[in-house]
């Protein structure tokens, strides 16, 4: 993982939930990642702040952790896994009413949230560390559709991922297929990393063509590659779209584009031969893999 490689290289590296302790067995995964220290609703110490199902309510909780932070030697590595913009879309009362309905019931709470991260980088903002500090905002997982375009199998996995350096030097956009394993390439080359490392994703931010995402969904591989996604069924059965030009995904190209299809399975063949080679053999670290 990027916090247990940067751990070794001095990085105090820290992962907050503010679930109950334990929950989703993240405390068990931190240890395996190799990050050092584990903060959930134990640590944070008040349960009058709790939402009565999933934890800390977010605004509170990233509160705690920008504090929190102010307490680590530089340099450090943290994650924070919020999670008041999870089903059942519940709010603080003093909150109920003060943001737009929308069209889903998420929306009100995407409201909130975002209006905990607001504070967040307000206080944040204020310490010493913030401008030395690179900012990742992501989601584990795409929430309730309203535009038809991300009811498809490609949009059931759009979330949103940003990068953020205070310090001005990140500006612009990639309108280019990228996932979350691309994170840890992104930021061990932003910050120069001098090592060698096991990864499937790519840097963000020097993309090529041969970048890739790939994904599984209703039992079949999709994967994404420029403008074109392809599904790759159990059964050999392929269906080919250029999402840029059909968003809804209403025209069959594999027998259209055949060279597109190969270079797209080999590349999608190719990733789980090596994923499940490396997963069988235990050798997804850099030293295990070059002694293979």
């Amino acid at each position: 993982s990027v916090g247990g490689l940067l751990g070794k290289e001095g990085y105090q590296t820290a992962f907050f939930h503010g679930a109950p302790n334990g929950f989703m067995r993240f405390s068990s995964f931190v240890k395996i990642a190799g990050i050092e220290s584990y903060y959930g609703m134990t640590e944070y110490g008040n349960s009058a702040d709790f939402d009565g199902m999933w934890g800390i309510w977010d605004e509170p909780f990233l509160q705690f952790w920008a504090k929190k932070l102010n307490t680590f030697k530089e340099p450090f590595f943290s994650n924070v896994f919020t999670l008041s913009s999870h089903h059942p879309f519940k709010l603080p009362e003093q909150y109920k009413g003060k943001f737009p309905k929308g069209t889903l019931p998420v929306h009100q709470n995407i409201g909130y949230s975002d209006m905990a991260l607001r504070k967040f980088f307000e206080t944040a903002s204020k310490s010493a560390w913030y401008k030395n500090t690179i900012f990742i905002l992501t989601a584990d997982h795409s929430s309730l559709a309203w535009h038809d375009e991300y009811k498809t199998t490609l949009g059931a996995f759009a979330v949103p991922l940003l990068i953020f350096d205070p310090s001005g030097e990140l500006k612009g956009q990639i309108d280019a297929p990228v996932q979350q394993i691309d994170v840890m390439p992104t930021i061990l080359t932003y910050l120069h990393y001098p090592k060698p490392y096991f990864a499937f994703g790519n840097d963000m931010l020097h993309p090529t063509e041969n970048d890739f995402v790939i994904t599984t969904i209703d039992g079949n591989y999709q994967i994404i590659m420029g403008d074109y996604v392809m599904l790759y069924g159990q059964d050999q059965s392929v269906k080919l779209f250029n999402y840029k030009n059909d968003i809804l995904f209403s025209t069959n190209l594999a027998d259209q584009e055949p060279q597109v299809k190969l270079k797209m399975e080999n590349h999608l063949k190719a990733f789980i031969q090596q994923y499940n080679r490396n997963m069988i053999e235990n050798s997804l670290t850099a030293d295990r893999a070059a002694s293979r």
